[in-house]
């Protein structure tokens, strides 16, 4: 009797935790392993049901439920297709039967690996452009990171469009990619009417690229393996933060909008607690446990404990434990409202680096205001107030080495401060 077994070589994991999906035809006491192309983590797979169980590994808790939906949903997705690849053996299992041929194991592999053959040729020949957009429809994130997934896609079809062709599988290589970054650099034309994108920006389309790609590539579509070859540059900005001074003033500061007291009010809470956004907009009180907040994060699954200080306490009280949350968009928008009627406007310098040309700019504070700046804020007070990066680390989920490179700011009264005790007259 013909079988199949899905299962992973445990032995044979790459550099990101994953193994290949086989399927292991038997017939007639006689085995033979199959690749499918699907890969799951390791840690994930389980063996004696022959699934992917992400949800498994999460606990069933309220805090968790969001979670809980998004592993699943990924869990049917994989497990869906590993079944229907096991029913595709099976039929030229059948197939072969009808005909009045026996399946051997090592015909079954030849007629399994020709149809995937047919199946490659096809997939080869889908547009980019098109699986970008299915992406993006699909994606379980945040509305600002899909934003990013979509200016991204934009690039591209900017680039189809100047070029007059239409970028399939088939021709994602290194040729394009070197193609795609000469364009944005050198022949993308903005709004503004200026050329050429900053090396940020340009950075952010390629990772969002390699995001897209490596997507399609675990569900089995036959892109080339130069994803390791994409390189997206990055400029480290100075970290811009707001002074305890800063916030002194928001809080003090009389608002005469309703909307822009309760912006006011969520922006400084954050500022001492630091939760990315997509955390702090679930959080409700059965997140807040012995005077501390304990969750689960949305982006990367960590556990983190940040306990309360006096002022996010005040403002937690103030409603409730249910914070007037609106979308990051608009709260972006409003808090440089906030900000600019407040007089946080002391002039900040930004640097624009394009293929490695820096331009320098000064612009008033309010202006790059976000809801990121208040995870930059918390840490740095953070460090002003001598708590050790270790700590601030396992309280945020970020390492240490990203603490001290992209969020950790100095402000000038403590530079002065220690300056002044290390060089006065004994």
């Amino acid at each position: 009797m013909a079988t199949v077994k899905a299962l992973i070589r445990r032995n044979k994991v790459n550099q990101n935790g994953e193994c290949v999906v086989f399927l292991r035809y038997g017939h007639k006491q006689k085995t033979v392993d199959i690749s499918t192309g699907i890969k799951v983590f390791a840690k994930l797979w389980h063996d004696k049901k022959e699934l992917v169980n992400e949800a498994g590994s999460i606990p069933k808790t309220k805090v968790n439920e969001e979670l809980l939906k998004i592993a699943k949903q990924n869990d049917l997705l994989c497990n869906t297709k590993i079944k229907e690849e096991k029913s595709k053996v099976m039929s030229i299992v059948r197939y072969l039967e009808i005909k009045g041929e026996d399946p051997e194991v090592h015909t079954v592999k030849a007629s399994y690996r020709k149809d995937q053959s047919k199946v490659e040729k096809n997939l080869r020949e889908e547009r980019l452009q098109e699986l970008w957009s299915k992406f993006i429809s699909l994606a379980n994130k945040s509305e600002n990171t899909k934003e990013k997934y979509r200016n991204a896609l934009y690039h591209l079809k900017s680039f189809e469009s100047e070029k007059n062709e239409q970028i399939r599988i088939k021709n994602i290589n290194l040729k394009f990619y070197d193609r795609f970054v000469h364009y944005l650099y050198n022949e993308f034309k903005k709004p503004d009417g200026t050329i050429g994108l900053a090396d940020n920006t340009v950075g952010t389309t390629i990772k969002n690229l390699k995001v897209v790609l490596i997507h399609f590539i675990k569900r089995g579509y036959p892109i080339s393996n130069i994803v390791g070859d994409l390189k997206a540059p990055k400029i480290t900005n100075p970290i811009i933060f707001m002074t305890e001074d800063e916030i002194d003033r928001l809080r003090s500061f009389e608002f005469k909008s309703e909307r822009l007291v309760k912006v006011r009010d969520v922006f400084v809470f954050n500022c001492y607690t630091g939760l990315r956004y997509s955390d702090l907009s679930r959080l409700e009180k059965s997140h807040i446990k012995e005077n501390a907040i304990e969750l689960r994060a949305y982006k990367n699954q960590k556990d983190i404990y940040i306990p309360l200080t006096p002022v996010a306490k005040e403002i937690l009280n103030q409603y409730d434990y249910q914070l007037p949350i609106v979308s990051e968009q608009k709260f972006n928008e409003y808090i440089k409202e906030v900000c600019k009627i407040a007089g946080i406007s002391e002039n900040v310098e930004l640097i624009v680096t394009k293929s490695g040309n820096k331009s320098y700019s000064m612009v008033p504070k309010h202006e790059v205001i976000t809801s990121h700046i208040a995870i930059k804020t918390f840490i740095s007070l953070c460090g002003k107030k001598g708590i050790s990066p270790k700590i601030v680390s396992e309280i945020t989920g970020k390492s240490v080495q990203i603490i001290l490179k992209h969020y950790y700011g100095i402000d000038k009264t403590t530079i002065k401060n220690q300056m002044s005790t290390a060089f006065s007259s004994s």
